[in-house]
C-alpha cells in the first residue's frame, strides 16, 4: 500500500476495497473470497442462530419410525436447526420432523435436509412447512 506512514482513514480504505471488488469479475470475487474465508465454514450464515437453554423434544420421521425416538434441538434459525443424536444419518436425507415451541401451542410438521452429519448430531435445513396445528400443550415439550 502506498503511504505507509499516511494515517489511515477507516472509511476511505473500506470504500477503496469495495469499489476494487465491485470492479472485478464474479469468479474472481469468489476466488478472493474463498483465499480470505479463514472461517472454515462454506459460506456464512443468513440468520442467527438461537441456541436453547432448555432443550426442545423432535420428532424425527415419526410416521415412519416403529419406536418412538425423541431428539433434542440443540439450535435453531429461521433457516434450520441442529439436532442431538447418536443416530446415523447421511448428508442430503430427507427427514421429517415435528416439534414443539415451549412457548405456543403449536405443533409444526416441517420438512428438511440433512446438510451436515457431526458425531454428537446432525444440521437439518428447513425445505417446507407440511402442517401447523393448534393444541393443548404436547408431551413434545421438556421440562427440565
Amino acid at each position: 500500500m502506498k503511504n505507509k506512514n499516511k494515517k489511515v482513514d477507516e472509511i476511505e480504505v473500506t470504500s477503496r476495497l469495495l469499489n476494487i471488488i465491485l470492479d472485478m469479475p464474479l469468479k474472481q470475487q469468489l476466488d478472493l473470497l474463498n483465499t480470505l474465508d479463514t472461517s472454515g465454514n462454506e459460506g456464512s450464515r443468513r440468520h442467527t442462530r438461537t441456541h436453547l437453554k432448555t432443550p426442545w423434544v423432535v420428532l424425527v420421521d415419526p410416521e415412519k419410525e416403529k419406536v418412538s425416538c425423541d431428539y433434542c434441538i440443540k439450535d435453531i434459525s429461521r433457516c434450520g436447526m441442529f439436532i442431538e443424536t447418536s443416530r446415523s444419518f447421511s448428508v442430503g436425507q430427507k427427514i421429517t420432523m415435528k416439534f414443539q415451541i415451549p412457548s405456543s401451542k403449536s405443533i409444526f410438521k416441517i420438512m428438511g435436509e440433512i446438510v451436515r452429519f457431526q458425531k454428537n448430531g446432525i444440521g437439518v435445513k428447513f425445505k417446507r412447512q407440511l402442517s401447523r396445528t393448534e393444541q393443548r400443550p404436547s408431551p413434545l415439550v421438556v421440562v427440565a
